[in-house]
């Protein structure tokens, strides 16, 4: 049985004709295909008795991406639990794990059974983008996300050699703080015009002005340019943790999603487990740290900068939502609306608090007050400089004796 072809007007009928001509190529006979939920990226497919899932990756994507996903996953595999898909490669190619189809590339994996552990739609904005949001505070899963953090940390240990390989010898964490604040650069001017009638958004600007000079402050007095890379999932949503059963007897059956795999630091996955799946905790961050020294080791510094790397994180997340909710004209009346408030809220309040935590309001206004000061002093002492001669005496004061004072008339 074949799925029927979609008819799209943004461009998933080609993604599916790439999707089924790859299929021929990976599987020799095929019994079953089918889309993936509201996913046009994705085509499960029977073949052999077993099942998999087909992935057209987003335009401009490098196919050395892709191999590294394949190879990264491959040697996790086995520490995994089979809680992690397993690459295949084409079919008569033994290293070959992708392949192009048209103008984009195709890979194949094994099928994890389980459902999303989201309960909400996997809704897009009219550019094609999913809307992730962190689960609601009414549906806690502390248990799940505890047990993905140990996948991922198996998954970290398993590619420590492959991170060591790939590395590109920059700091990641370095490389964060330069992309957080060039997205916020670029987001401040789109949605700032908005702020005199949107408090989140003033609210989101205010944190920003205080989480990325402090951030940086942050990683400088932590030498954080010696932190060690991983191989890193870089999205994890709840939307990516698969999940069976109900209630207390619910379990993690897998981790899917790993299309933004990237030599980063192991932090940027832990902060996502503690922001992306609910709101941050301080509590809930340092029992994600103990699930995760369980299976991976973890500096003692390492484990201070969390609350860095999650505000890095949050910043431009925030402003990417806020730009759908309150700047993008498309997304008025979206189906999405009720949820991405919903996230907006969640993610905002969670930057507030770890702008409490990194940057309290009382040092901020302390700081503020000190840096006002210097730079008055700075313009005084630049004032006084332009005051002096070439001798660095004050003007006027090669003079034999003073000159009159104002109301006395000066003698003949």
């Amino acid at each position: 049985m074949s799925p029927e072809k979609p008819d799209d007007p943004r461009g998933d009928s080609r993604t599916f004709d790439n999707l089924m001509a790859a299929a021929a190529r990976f599987f020799e006979r095929i019994e079953h295909t089918e889309p993936v939920g509201s996913a046009p990226h994705l085509l499960r497919v029977t073949a052999g008795g077993a099942d998999f899932v087909l992935r057209e990756w987003a335009a401009g994507i490098p196919v050395e991406r892709v191999e590294l996903a394949a190879r990264a996953l491959r040697l996790a595999g086995p520490a995994s639990g089979d809680k992690l898909p397993v690459p295949r490669t084409v079919r008569g190619e033994a290293e070959t794990w992708a392949l192009r189809t048209g103008d984009r590339i195709v890979s194949a994996a094994s099928w994890l059974p389980g459902r999303p552990l989201a309960r909400y739609g996997d809704f897009r904005t009219p550019d094609g983008d999913v809307v992730d949001v962190p689960l609601p505070a009414s549906a806690p899963a502390e248990a799940i996300v505890l047990e993905a953090v140990r996948t991922i940390g198996r998954f970290h240990v398993a590619t420590a050699a492959l991170a060591h390989e790939s590395g590109t010898g920059s700091s990641p964490l370095a490389r964060l703080w330069h992309e957080s604040r060039a997205t916020w650069t670029e987001q401040r001017r789109e949605v700032g015009d908005r702020a005199a009638n949107s408090p989140e958004i003033r609210r989101w600007l205010r944190c920003g002005n205080r989480i990325l000079p402090v951030a940086s402050e942050y990683l400088e007095q932590s030498s954080a340019t010696g932190v060690d890379t991983a191989i890193i999932h870089g999205d994890v949503w709840p939307a990516n943790l698969l999940i069976d059963g109900n209630g207390a007897t619910r379990t993690l059956t897998g981790v899917v999603g790993w299309s933004n795999v990237a030599v980063g630091s192991p932090l940027i996955d832990l902060a996502h487990l503690a922001i992306h799946t609910s709101g941050w905790s301080g509590a809930l961050a340092e029992t994600i740290l103990g699930a995760y020294t369980e299976v991976a080791p973890l500096s003692p510094m390492e484990r201070r900068l969390l609350p860095v790397v999650a505000a890095l994180d949050l910043v431009p997340r925030v402003g990417w939502l806020l730009q759908l909710a309150f700047v993008d004209d498309r997304m008025i009346g979206h189906e999405s609306q009720p949820v991405l408030r919903s996230g907006l809220k969640s993610l905002l309040m969670s930057l507030e608090n770890l702008t409490q935590i990194l940057a309290p309001e009382s040092e901020w206004n302390q700081r503020k007050t000190s840096e006002v000061r210097r730079a008055r002093l700075e313009s005084a002492t630049k004032t006084v400089a332009g005051r002096e001669t070439k001798a660095g005496r004050p003007q006027g004061s090669a003079r034999s004796r003073p000159g009159s004072r104002p109301g006395t008339r000066r003698r003949g």
